[in-house]
């Protein structure tokens, strides 16, 4: 799988897939102009065939998509439609279509993507066979993905370094299985939106309602969990030298401490 260098997650910069092209890190803007919710953009990479399927021992990810179509449900109800939508953003193009060479091979029915490169019409396809991967990349960009294989990991590792991180990844596995029971209990869950009024309305904010749209979703994100870390900092040194709190613990400058 391809791994995303950090500058261009930071800077919103396009990035180069290898075999599937250039893909552009659509900005709050790009939603806006096409009215197209965030939240369904998420959803299109986001499928999960164990949580649709009892037994998806040998389905995959791209095959939710495939079995809605077999349901016959009306387009606009259909989860393939807000993942051609979203590819549109991504590649921008408008000439993006579903290709359903043999109904009754569900290999042949796949995405095809056409765009010009280099002056010349370029087609990629997305099909169940490297849908996987790609979405990993997407959810990388919504910083909801690891960027960093498990293999790599490995090589680099010493063998005690190994059994901590054996035991970190198991700990974390635990944390989200918890973290995603609270999400689900939770009636209201925090959007995209909600980060984008904090980051205009805290304090000292140099954003506005017009210069953030121009920002990715992995940008709004970075710049919330940094203005967070810092109103968290600025807290902490007021109770710290108030003299009115006892507290033991310290923690870090707020721009080191991620």
């Amino acid at each position: 799988m391809n791994l995303i260098t950090k500058d261009k997650l930071l800077f919103g910069l396009p990035i180069e897939i290898k075999d599937m092209g250039t893909i552009y890190q659509p900005r709050l803007k790009d939603f806006a102009d096409k009215n197209f919710d965030v939240q369904k953009f998420i959803r299109a990479f986001n499928i999960k065939a164990n949580l649709v399927f009892e037994n998806a021992d040998n389905l995959k990810n791209f095959d939710v998509f495939i079995y809605q179509l077999s349901l016959k449900l009306p387009k606009d109800k259909l989860l393939i439609t807000e993942l051609i939508e979203s590819l549109k953003l991504l590649y921008k193009t408008d000439k993006v279509e579903l290709i359903m060479l043999d109904n009754k091979d569900i290999n042949s029915i796949c995405i095809s993507i056409e765009v010009i490169e280099n002056n010349e019409s370029k087609i990629y396809y997305i099909n169940r066979d490297n849908y996987d991967n790609f979405a990993k990349i997407i959810l990388i960009l919504l910083d909801l993905g690891n960027n960093t294989t498990d293999d790599e990991l490995n090589e680099e590792l010493s063998e005690i370094d190994l059994k901590i991180a054996q035991r970190k990844k198991e700990f974390e596995r635990k944390k989200a299985e918890r973290e995603a029971k609270l999400n689900k209990e939770q009636k209201e869950e925090i959007t995209l939106y909600d980060l984008v009024n904090y980051i205009i309305h805290t304090d000292n904010s140099q954003f506005n309602y017009q210069n953030i749209l121009d920002m990715t979703i992995y940008q709004i994100k970075n710049t919330f969990n940094m203005y967070r870390q810092k109103e968290n900092y600025n807290l902490f040194m007021r109770y710290k030298t108030s003299g009115q709190f006892k507290l033991d613990d310290d923690i870090g400058h707020w721009f080191f401490n991620n």
